[in-house]
C-alpha cells in the first residue's frame, strides 16, 4: 500500500515510474499450436528464436529497472520450454523486491514444472508464487483447441499435483486461465461447475478472447453469456461459494480486482467506450522475448533493450515511452486484462473504491465459509 501510494504522488504530479506490473514474454518457443491463440505467428519463428533474450540480459533488466515490483507475470510461448526460470524469479525478487509472480503454462511440461516450481519456491521465501495453468473447458473442448489429443488429462494432473504441493509450499496458488471463445461458449458453465465443484483450483480466471486468433471464428462470442458468467462467479466470491482469493498480505485484493475486471470488460464490450483512464507505459509494460518493449501487447513496441544495452530505466523513461503514455491516457481502451486492467484499475479512485469494498466481502465471506464448513473447501 505504501508504494501506491508513492505510485499516486507521481501521478498526480505527472511524473512517470516503474511499472507495478511486468508482462515478459519469455519465449516464442511453444508445444501446441492453440486455434486462439494471438502470437502465432511469432511462434517457432527460427530467425526470432536466436534473438531470444538469455539469462543474464534478462537480469540486466532486473538490474537496471529500480523500485519494487508488484507483479511479474512471465508468459510466451510456453515459459517452461526454458530451462531458467528460477533464475529470473530470483532476480527480480532480489534486485525488486517482488511481492508475487505468476507463471502462465500449458502444464504439459511436467518434469521442468514442479523442480522449477519447488527450486523458486525455496530461493524466493517471500515471493507468492501462481501457476496460471491454461485450460480451455472440459476435455472434448480443451484438446479440439489446444490441438493436442490427452492434453487435457495432462493438466488436471499438473494442476492436482501442484494443488498437493501447497501443504508443504502455502504460498503457491494453483490458478486455472480459461479463454472464453466460440468454441467452449456453449460449455462454459459446465466447465465453471467442474472448477468449483471438483477441481477447486485457487482461483478461477476466464479471460475475454482478444484479437487476432489463429482461427478468425473463435473471435464470434457471446457477449450476454461472457456477462453472465462474470456475474456468477462475483456473486460466488462474494458469498464464499468458491475460494476465489490468492496467497499473501494483498491476495484478496489482488482477487477482488480480478473478479471486479471481469464485469467492466464485458461493460467495455457492450458500450464500446472506455470504463477507465488506462495507464499501460506507467503502471504496466511488456517486454518480449527478443528484448523489445512496449506498453501493451495491443500497440507496437517503442523500442528495443538492446539498443539501450539492456538499460530499463534508459528506454521506459524515453521521448518514445512517454508519448505512447500520454496515448494511453487519452482514452485508449481494450478487453486486455494484464496490459490494462490489472495495473491499471489500482490507479483509478472510483473503480479502487468498489474494489476494495468488494475485497472486505470476499474475505468476509470466505472466513466465514471456511469456520463453518471447513471439510468443504480441504
Amino acid at each position: 500500500m505504501r508504494d501506491l501510494l508513492k505510485r499516486y504522488a507521481k501521478l498526480a504530479l505527472g511524473k512517470p515510474f516503474t511499472p507495478a506490473v511486468l508482462n515478459i514474454l519469455v519465449t516464442s518457443v511453444c508445444d501446441m499450436r492453440c486455434t486462439h491463440c494471438f502470437f502465432t505467428e511469432q511462434l517457432d519463428d527460427a530467425p526470432r528464436k536466436k534473438l531470444q533474450m538469455t539469462t543474464r540480459e534478462i537480469e540486466k533488466i532486473s538490474e537496471t529497472m529500480g523500485g519494487n515490483l508488484g507483479v511479474l507475470i512471465l508468459a510466451g510461448g510456453e515459459p517452461f520450454t526454458r530451462k531458467d526460470l528460477p533464475e529470473i524469479a530470483r532476480a527480480f525478487y532480489a534486485n525488486n523486491n517482488l511481492e508475487s509472480i505468476y507463471i502462465t503454462s500449458n502444464g504439459q511440461i511436467q518434469k521442468r514444472i514442479f523442480p522449477d516450481i519447488t527450486r523458486i519456491l525455496e530461493e524466493c521465501p517471500r515471493l507468492n508464487v501462481t501457476m496460471a495453468l491454461g485450460i480451455d473447458g472440459l476435455k472434448e473442448e480443451h484438446d479440439k483447441i489446444r490441438q493436442k489429443p490427452g492434453s487435457w488429462e495432462i493438466v488436471i494432473d499438473t494442476a492436482r499435483r501442484l494443488r498437493a504441493m501447497k501443504a508443504e509450499f502455502p504460498r503457491l496458488d494453483v490458478q486455472t486461465c480459461t479463454c472464453f471463445m466460440n468454441s467452449n461458449q456453449d460449455k462454459i458453465f459446465e466447465w465453471y461447475d467442474f472448477l468449483k465443484y471438483e477441481l477447486q483450483p485457487d482461483k478461477i480466471n476466464f479471460n475475454y478472447i482478444r484479437p487476432p486468433a489463429a482461427d478468425s471464428k473463435e473471435l464470434e462470442i457471446d457477449t450476454a453469456r461472457y456477462a453472465k458468467l462474470a456475474a456468477r462467479i462475483a456473486e460466488d466470491s462474494r458469498q464464499g461459494a468458491i475460494k476465489n482469493h490468492y496467497a499473501g498480505d494483498i491476495g484478496f485484493f489482488k482477487a477482488a480486482l480480478d473478479v471486479y475486471m471481469h464485469g467492466l470488460i464485458a461493460r467495455t464490450q457492450e458500450t464500446h467506450e472506455a470504463q477507465l483512464t488506462c495507464y499501460a507505459g506507467t503502471a504496466g509494460g511488456v517486454i518480449y522475448d527478443e528484448g523489445t518493449v512496449s506498453s501493451c501487447e495491443n500497440l507496437e513496441p517503442v523500442g528495443n533493450l538492446r539498443d539501450y544495452d539492456w538499460n530499463f530505466r534508459k528506454l521506459w523513461f524515453s521521448p518514445a515511452m512517454q508519448a505512447r503514455r500520454k496515448q494511453a491516457a487519452d482514452g485508449c481502451f481494450c478487453t486486455h486484462e494484464s496490459n490494462c486492467y490489472y495495473p491499471s484499475l489500482p490507479f483509478n479512485p472510483k473503480h479502487l473504491i468498489q474494489i476494495k469494498s468488494l475485497e472486505r466481502k470476499m474475505k468476509q465471506a470466505w472466513n466465514g465459509s471456511v469456520s463453518t464448513e471447513a471439510p468443504l473447501h480441504s
